[in-house]
């Protein structure tokens, strides 16, 4: 039997932006749990998984989050609080404008019948 912990994690998802499954757009999101690790074990513990990456269906971007000193997981912390910030934001703007423009009454001019004579 082995005394091999098994990964825990926080967070460990992975969803598709796009409703179209044939679309590549993706979110990853992975932060591992390093509660349960010994402290004897320093570099299990330092340098747990994180990872959040994004990618629509030309570009991809990641993110690096370093937890391994008090001085970067200020840094970290700072970052990921300004990345949820901005996304947040945008959010509340696209859910305002899409409820502005649903509401907008669309005015069609109107076209008038040509008569017969021409």
């Amino acid at each position: 039997m082995s005394n091999k912990q098994r990964t825990k994690y926080h967070v460990r998802k992975r969803m598709f932006l796009n409703r179209d499954l044939d679309m590549r757009a993706f979110a990853i999101g992975i932060v591992e749990d390093t509660r349960d690790i010994p402290i004897e074990n320093e570099n299990g513990w330092k340098w747990g998984k994180i990872e959040l990456a994004l990618s629509d269906c030309y570009r991809h971007i990641s993110f690096d989050f370093d937890l391994s000193s008090k001085e970067d997981r200020a840094k970290s912390l700072y970052k990921i609080r300004r990345i949820a910030a901005i996304v947040n934001a945008v959010r509340d703007a696209i859910e305002i404008e899409a409820k502005s423009i649903d509401e907008r009454k669309i005015v069609k001019p109107e076209v008038k019948a040509k008569s017969a004579a021409g």
